[in-house]
């Protein structure tokens, strides 16, 4: 199989096969598209004739040439023996647009199968089938099946949009060709994805010198582990944003331990997904509103934002976005310093607001907006300025447009605009986009922005900061543990790996079934449990008895133990000490393998889910991201006075991610629950794992 995504995207010849003459057909819509491009086209229909001026052969293999791209304006039957003679005569690359394949039934495979096993078996490659195909305006290649005069096409920019779905993403783009916002240098729908997937496409525009930014809208992942390797290779260099659909939990699995009951697929996304530096958003409009900043802006070095306004009110809504941690980004308000209020005093009336947000109000004239400008971009406590500024007042003419555009390229600060009022904007708008200045139609969507290019700065910060852990190395084999498959491991097996692998565990004995108590050498109090592989989850059986004593409470607890479990074996184990209980996990995921979870722990794990996950293996700096990510991260932080080992808890972690690396294809699931955080060390009091089934 070949790699002819350049004929795909660049063509310097294409032909529409079924290309028509009659006004309104997909044919006609495509040709008329194709043919302002800057390549040689050709049009192929049985019935001969003509359309758009151009003669229309009766077969592709009639063709004076064999074109690079051929686009399949036909329904699902003729586009396989049209796909067909394209291969034969040796044509580079495919777009079959027609619905009527794979996601409609039995039927539909079953072509869907023919055209799979037609590419597989050449040079070709195919994009689609049930896909708009692309765009790519630096070309004028176009063979979107909407008419121009439906669907307004985004102007040419630095933004590579690769969809699963057509129209996820085309409502957006129609959205932006108003104002010229999003402007992108290529549109590639996936559609089916028989052949060509996002993997490839990101391999294609990680290389491409007019794209600065890959925005993705995927269902599903082609390759999961191939799409992460790929930003993380890509990512440092350009920035991704995602948008994941198919988040919710539509099917449950056989859930056995705490780790498989949090560990909802996308959870286990979500933290893969920061590992890399993927920028995920959650909403159409987000995807491309991320995208443009990212196209235009600087990242941003910390979170302190001023806000330049001639409107009270809407300085109040900004600044509960972005202080707020509930709807907002958890950013701050700049203090601003003494020298910019005082320049900004010398300008504007004295009822106007010069602290943050700064209000210039309903008086604001271009020279006070020049001036607050200039002000904030020389402010050395101001990493972004967020500007909502109202057209209305009279003093206000077109050439504020002009002075926020001159002070967004003069200035080292991205200003993120947010023009206010009604004709006057639209035209603002387009002015700022095609001048490479975000420009966002609600305050909210502005807030947004920062929060993207402070994710974007945090995440190259890090790669900086940590280089020689850039990619983790493989784990040597570091415990030996027995394994059965589809058959959980004995506590004391677990822990007697852990400790080898340098866990701290609590000191134990075991008393086998049957086996006589003597003497405990074993300092008070204690602890009795249950150890048997068919208890998963003692306390519920209470088979855990805490807080013995001595002597004679011991053999009481033995006692009861053996009258309610008479065939398991028995731990005794040294109590630990009150701490932060926390939870380390092992799931083996679905799409991206075995992955490793933590989060704050013990009986109530379940009812907090304050977890996290990545993909093993993970770096001491994961490790850290994974706490700090934490609604409760401040219990390790010494949180009113507790003290917790929080470096040993890391270690832990980083321990607990080797020895998933050395059993990534066997452990289905781990607990180690709780891990109890001293001041001094971190202690897995409890520990399971659940064996896959299919483990040697």
């Amino acid at each position: 199989m070949g790699n002819n995504l350049e004929a795909m995207l660049k063509p310097e010849s294409v032909v529409v096969i079924g290309a028509s003459a009659t006004e309104g057909k997909v044919g006609n819509i495509i040709l008329k598209q194709v043919i302002n491009g800057k390549f040689r086209v050709y049009g192929v229909n049985p019935k001969g004739s003509t359309a758009c001026g151009l003669p229309l052969y009766p077969s592709v293999l009639n063709l004076p040439e064999v074109p690079d791209l051929a686009v399949l304006a036909l329904p699902a039957g003729p586009s396989v023996s049209a796909a067909r003679e394209c291969i034969q005569m040796g044509v580079k690359a495919i777009i079959a647009v027609a619905g009527g394949f794979g996601e409609t039934g039995e039927a539909g495979r079953a072509l869907e199968e023919q055209l799979v096993k037609m590419v597989r078996n050449s040079q070709t490659r195919l994009l689609g089938p049930n896909t708009l195909g692309v765009q790519v305006p630096s070309s004028g290649l176009d063979t979107n099946f909407l008419p121009i005069e439906h669907m307004r096409r985004p102007i040419r920019g630095n933004i590579a949009v690769l969809s699963q779905s057509g129209s996820a993403a085309m409502g957006e783009l129609d959205a932006v060709g108003l104002t010229g916002g999003a402007c992108i240098s290529a549109f590639v729908g996936f559609g089916n994805r028989v052949d060509v997937n996002e993997n490839e496409f990101m391999d294609y525009f990680a290389d491409d010198p007019e794209t600065a930014v890959i925005a993705l809208y995927l269902e599903s992942f082609a390759d999961a582990q191939g799409f992460i390797e790929r930003c993380r290779r890509i990512i440092p260099h350009k920035p991704v944003v995602l948008l994941k659909a198919g988040r919710s939990e539509a099917g449950a699995r056989a859930v056995q331990l705490h780790t498989g009951s949090l560990a909802g697929s996308d959870r286990v996304t979500d933290g893969v997904l920061r590992q890399a530096g993927v920028i995920r958003v959650f909403d159409t409009p987000d995807l491309l509103d991320a995208a443009h900043v990212l196209a235009y802006a600087k990242p941003i070095q910390d979170r302190r934002v001023a806000v330049l306004t001639n409107g009270g009110g809407w300085g109040i809504v900004a600044s509960d976005f972005i202080e707020s941690t509930n709807r907002g980004i958890g950013a701050k308000l700049a203090v601003l310093s003494e020298e910019t209020k005082k320049k900004v005093a010398s300008v504007a009336l004295p009822y106007a607001a010069f602290r943050n947000p700064i209000d210039l109000t309903a008086s604001l004239n271009n020279e006070m907006a020049d001036v607050s400008f200039a002000a904030l971009q020389d402010d050395p406590g101001v990493d972004v300025i967020l500007c909502t500024l109202g057209y209305q007042p009279p003093a206000v003419d077109e050439r504020l447009t002009d002075i926020i555009i001159h002070w967004a390229r003069k200035g080292k600060k991205p200003i993120i605009v947010i023009p206010i009022g009604s004709d006057v904007v639209v035209k603002a708008m387009r002015r700022f986009n095609e001048a490479g200045v975000p420009a966002y139609s609600s305050i909210w969507r502005g807030v947004q922005a920062i929060d993207t290019l402070a994710r974007r700065g945090e995440f190259l910060r890090k790669i900086e900061t940590y280089p020689k852990e850039a990619v983790a190395q493989p784990a040597r084999p570091v415990a030996k543990l027995p394994l059965k498959a589809g058959v959980p491991a004995a506590e004391n097996e677990v822990k007697t790996a852990l400790n080898e692998l340098g866990i701290r565990v609590p000191k134990s004995i075991l008393l086998k079934a049957g086996q006589k108590l003597d003497s405990v050498p074993l300092a008070y109090p204690l602890v009795v449990k249950i150890c048997s592989a068919e208890i998963l989850h003692k306390t519920e059986q209470k088979g855990v008895l805490l807080g013995i004593k001595d002597c004679a409470e011991l053999d009481a607890a033995v006692a009861d133990m053996r009258s309610r479990f008479a065939s398991g074996d028995i731990l005794i184990e040294e109590m630990v000490g009150k701490g932060v209980e926390m939870i380390v996990g092992l799931i083996q995921d679905g799409t991206f393998g075995l992955s490793i979870m933590c989060g704050l722990g013990g009986i109530t794990a379940e009812l907090y889910q304050d977890v996290t996950f990545r993909r093993l293996p993970i770096t001491r700096q994961d490790a850290d991201e994974m706490l700090r990510e934490l609604k409760g991260h401040k219990m390790l932080e010494g949180f009113r006075g507790i003290q917790a080992d929080r470096e040993g808890f890391i270690e832990l972690l980083l321990k607990v991610s080797q020895l998933g690396e050395q059993y990534r294809e066997d452990i289905l699931q781990m607990d180690l629950n709780p891990v109890i955080v001293q001041p001094d060390q971190a202690v897995a009091v409890d520990a399971k794992i659940l064996w896959k089934t299919d483990t040697k």
